[in-house]
């Protein structure tokens, strides 16, 4: 007899347990209604409801977390009580649907509950970005993706943040998952290219530029921005048709028939003793062509800019003087002759160009006053050849 009171004794006091407990979530509930609001007390009881055996397992419990922490975000009163309190509730409000996916609160935390804290916490991370507060406006953001993974406007402020904070490795995963989804957004591909030029790694910078052209074909940046990577690159051959493409976009823009021509004036010259070797005489005299067709399109368009005429200018005063050198090893005093009234031909040709180059220049930069004084001495030599004895006395005192 004895024995059958213990074990009733025992089944009371467990059955007390429980009842405690689950006294605690309402207790818990209680504190947090109106008209009480006393979110301190509330958290104090659902905090230990959660950690207890009994109402751990129960979705209310995990509910009311959500609610009360929720508030505790909102209170200037009681906020300091939890650290990530929005987060925290959202963790809560899943669990209650992890516990029972069809609890009866499940349309309000599915439709008000989670919306209400991704954007609280996407707000957040907004305001810290605005007052440059990158690591932190990186964290919200992050907190944001966990809570809603597919949102591209939360992956683009991730990766605009992850950059600025320094977090290379975080940008460059969030910018390529921008790119596995075509984002239409030129900057992603331009600022994940960026990435990948300083960390010297050109193919891939190369790959997502042509990515973000696949999107957006007809983008005048995108395709300066490729023209610019192989032209670094040395794939000078490749660049040659990004660049007649960008042309036919923007066919005014003279900085493009610049490059366009001395690319092939390049590609004519190469200053790789290898490739020059190899390079056939009629290559050269094809690309030589183009480029200065180019430079001539160009000045079609701005007949006074200083860089297409130098440019030009050059290559013919170039030429001439590779003409003269030939000459120079003929044996022939007719043969001569017969060179020399080319090379003198050549050599004129350069002069209007060089002299509008000379007028033209602005002399501001230091590129500029190089290209000033680069012209000053190839007229000298020049009017020197030509007899232009005035010319000549005005460009020697200019270099003095």
């Amino acid at each position: 007899m004895k024995k059958v009171v213990l074990v009733i004794i025992t089944i009371c006091l467990s059955v007390s347990s429980i009842y405690s407990q689950k006294a605690k979530v309402q207790t818990a509930w209680n504190f947090y209604k109106d008209p009480y609001n006393q979110y301190d007390k509330a958290k104090e009881a659902i905090d230990e409801a959660v950690v207890n055996e009994q109402t751990a397992t129960m979705a209310k419990t995990w509910y009311y977390k959500g609610l009360i922490y929720t508030e505790l975000y909102g209170s200037e009163k009681y906020k300091s009580l939890c650290n990530n309190c929005l987060f925290v509730a959202y963790e809560a409000f899943s669990k209650a649907i992890q516990l029972d996916p069809q609890n009866e609160w499940i349309d309000d935390i599915n439709s008000i509950r989670i919306p209400f804290i991704i954007k609280a916490i996407f707000d957040e991370g907004v305001k810290s970005y605005q007052a440059k507060d990158y690591k932190s406006a990186l964290n919200s953001f992050e907190k944001v993706m966990v809570m809603s993974p597919s949102d591209t406007a939360v992956v683009l402020n991730s990766a605009y943040s992850a950059e600025r904070a320094g977090e290379k490795e975080k940008a460059i995963k969030f910018y390529e998952q921008l790119v596995s989804y075509k984002f239409d957004d030129t900057n992603i591909y331009l600022s994940l290219a960026d990435i990948y030029k300083t960390n010297k790694q050109s193919e891939k910078a190369l790959a997502t530029i042509r990515a973000g052209r696949n999107i957006s074909p007809g983008n005048l940046v995108l395709m300066l921005t490729e023209i610019n990577i192989l032209l670094a690159e040395g794939r000078s051959k490749d660049a040659v048709g990004a660049m007649d493409e960008a042309i036919s976009k923007d066919p005014t823009n003279t900085s493009l028939y610049l490059a366009l021509g001395s690319t092939y004036d390049n590609l004519a010259h190469p200053s790789d003793s290898t490739i020059k070797a190899t390079i056939k005489p009629e290559q050269v005299a094809d690309y030589t062509s183009k480029a200065e067709s180019t430079y001539k399109n160009g000045l079609q368009v701005e007949p006074n800019d200083f860089n297409l005429n130098y440019f030009l200018g050059a290559m013919y005063f170039n030429q001439a003087v590779d003409m003269f050198g030939k000459a120079n090893s003929l044996k022939s005093n007719a043969d001569y002759e017969k060179a020399k009234i080319k090379f003198d031909l050549k050599f004129k040709d350069s002069e209007p160009y060089l002299e509008k180059a000379l007028e033209t220049n602005p002399n501001k930069t230091p590129e500029d006053k190089e290209t000033y004084k680069s012209t000053l001495v190839s007229l000298k030599q020049l009017y020197l050849r030509t007899g232009e004895n005035d010319k000549f006395k005005k460009v020697d005192d200019l270099l003095k």
